[in-house]
């Protein structure tokens, strides 16, 4: 019997070291090893934690980077982008018009069970080479990427299913259920506290930053987690957690060891209103390179698939698009505009309507991608240009951190300007306020689509926000709703009813 279906791979714990229930890994691995035992077999166990679907695909229609043209449904019947209507019209529950239950509980929770077998069992692997020094450098690498690997899952889980870290409330806020044991005994799990949630996540990651520093292997160092990529994670967290001064030092340390930017000024000529438009652009003519390429210098790691297939696709398969209130957030110089959207001429609509679509991911045609696969892109991204935004929002809680804020925003911004347009700002231009506004707002700029917009309004402002639906069905998002916070998926609830559901 299972008390939850959160941990019901919880009960496939000694299945799972027997691999009798793990059929691809059994694949892998040679039939005669029941058990795994090796740094190699560890490592193969840890692949699997790494999620490599789509499990958020509701997060950026959430915010108010998209919006619903009616005008742009081509065909009778359902579109395709309507299994997300229920998350854009913000409905109670998110996953209403989902063909299935919002995974993403289940889904982290499971990738937060293979790191608790690893870090477990990982001590004791035995080496695949007779250097025991380098055998240990293993295990260690591999114990520190476990941990930063629970810390992320954690993070996901409680910034979907909890409210937003405030210090002042932290202590006795409900959080999400932490587990870190692989035991398979039949428990009643409890939420902790959004404190305790965030312990958990810093102590990870300071952690994985420790083990895999001291310890450094050849890996794919933007596929899996790094020192460095973790050290970026762990400044998130910080800026999530309101300590400024210790987002500003892990911020400043990764841009130290990697101060890349992705710059468009090669682009700047070649991109404008006039070719903007998706029927100016083939396999060779398509003009730069994906944003989000795990190739790129500026990023750290990247991970899963994308989670805008096919809510974002082009043409006649979504009426979602780009909010035109976002398009106009960027000044006529910056390249951004152009890069990470582009317009569509929709003739098969019932009514031919011209929309803006997702563009960020320069090689990934999203009318032609409608199935989610490896060729779709990412969307979950750790990258330099994050840092230096964190850098700047925290510098901008600080009394006498204007002068830095401002620094980091420009050396931002100049990157991404066509060449010899950019204007720096000025201290003399801002106050505390309306520079933290400010920068609110260039993170929507730079990090749009990449899972943060949602996040940022829970953490920030929680803003009264209204849409339109079909038939002129109007939504519409109180400040400070309870619908901030996504509701537990009801089958978790269903049997495991002592997690308790959001208030609504």
């Amino acid at each position: 019997m299972k008390k939850c279906n959160l941990y019901r791979d919880m009960l496939f714990c000694g299945l799972l070291l027997c691999f009798s229930a793990c059929e691809k890994y059994l694949e892998e691995m040679p039939q005669n090893k029941l058990k795994p035992s090796t740094t190699d077999d560890y490592e193969q166990l840890l692949n699997k934690a790494y999620l490599t679907e789509q499990v958020m695909p509701y997060l950026d229609i959430l915010s108010d980077d998209v919006e619903l043209i009616e005008a742009n449904h081509a065909m009778p019947g359902a579109d395709l982008g309507d299994t997300q209507l229920a998350a854009y019209m913000w409905r109670d529950r998110h996953d209403l018009t989902m063909p299935n239950e919002d995974i993403a509980f289940e889904k982290f929770y499971e990738s937060i069970f293979y790191c608790n077998v690893v870090l477990e069992n990982i001590r004791d692997a035995k080496g695949v080479e007779l250097n025991e020094e380098n055998v240990q450098r293993t295990r260690k690498n591999i114990e520190g990427e476990a941990h930063a690997l629970r810390a992320y899952s954690y993070f996901y889980l409680v910034n979907l299913y909890a409210k937003a870290y405030d210090p002042a409330t932290c202590e006795t806020e409900p959080g999400i259920p932490i587990n870190n044991s692989t035991s398979a005994e039949d428990k009643i799990y409890t939420r902790n506290t959004v404190l305790e949630v965030y312990e958990q996540i810093e102590g990870d990651l300071i952690e994985s930053i420790r083990l895999m520093k001291e310890n450094p292997i050849v890996k794919n160092e933007k596929l899996k987690f790094t020192a460095l990529s973790a050290k970026a994670m762990l400044a998130r967290v910080y800026l999530y957690m309101h300590r400024w001064d210790e987002a500003i030092q892990c911020a400043k340390e990764v841009i130290t060891e990697n101060p890349s930017i992705f710059s468009l000024h090669e682009y700047g000529e070649i991109l404008s209103m006039e070719n903007n438009e998706v029927m100016f652009w083939d396999d060779e003519t398509i003009p730069g390179v994906d944003y989000l390429a795990k190739d790129n210098s500026n990023v750290l790691f990247v991970n899963g698939v994308s989670e805008l297939v096919p809510t974002m696709a082009y043409g006649r398969f979504s009426t979602f698009s780009v909010n035109r209130d976002l398009a106009d957030q960027f000044d006529p110089n910056d390249v951004r505009r152009y890069y990470f959207m582009s317009t569509y001429a929709n003739i098969y609509s019932i009514q031919p309507s011209t929309k803006l679509t997702y563009a960020k991911n320069r090689y990934v045609w999203l009318n032609q991608v409608i199935a989610i696969g490896a060729g779709s892109g990412y969307t979950r991204v750790i990258r330099t240009e994050e840092m230096y935004l964190i850098l700047a929002e925290a510098y901008a809680h600080k009394t006498d951190g204007i002068v830095s804020a401002i620094s980091y925003l420009n050396q931002l911004r100049e990157t991404k300007f066509r060449n010899g347009t950019y204007e720096l700002l000025k201290a003399s231009d801002f106050n505390l306020q309306s520079l933290l506004e400010y920068v609110w707002e260039e993170r929507r700029r730079e990090l749009c689509f990449e899972g943060h917009r949602w996040f940022d309004l829970r953490r920030t402002t929680r803003p009264a926000m209204e849409r339109v639906g079909y038939e002129n069905e109007v939504a519409r998002l109180r400040m400070d709703d309870p619908r901030y916070v996504l509701q537990i998926p009801q089958r978790e609830l269903s049997v495991n009813p002592s997690i308790g559901s959001n208030p609504r």
